[in-house]
């Protein structure tokens, strides 16, 4: 199975996030997106072309995949690693990947 690993800046913006849904709309919802995204991972690790098709560049094909209707991951693959690019946010959704 490939190996995942995240970006920082993707990474900064999902924990700054879960912290945000747990102060913001309770600790349930905020356990609910790490869950939501956990899955997601899991998903995308089983079948790394389960996301929507965004570009291909060398080696790396990237996609974008919802972990829920608020957020969502854009990641690459190759035969090794899949990388979380970026965790967007809906309302961000019209900022170029």
């Amino acid at each position: 199975m490939r190996k995942i690993s995240w970006g920082k800046r993707a990474f900064k913006v999902f924990v700054k996030q879960w912290r945000w849904e747990g102060d913001n709309v309770g600790l349930k919802a905020a356990e609910t997106m790490r869950s939501n995204v956990a899955q997601t991972l899991l998903s995308i690790q089983r079948m790394p072309t389960i996301g929507r098709l965004c570009k291909q560049s060398g080696d790396k094909t990237y996609r974008l995949m919802w972990t829920h209707p608020k957020s969502a991951l854009y990641y690459w693959y190759n035969d090794k690693e899949i990388r979380i690019v970026r965790f967007i946010l809906a309302a961000r959704m019209k900022v170029q990947l």
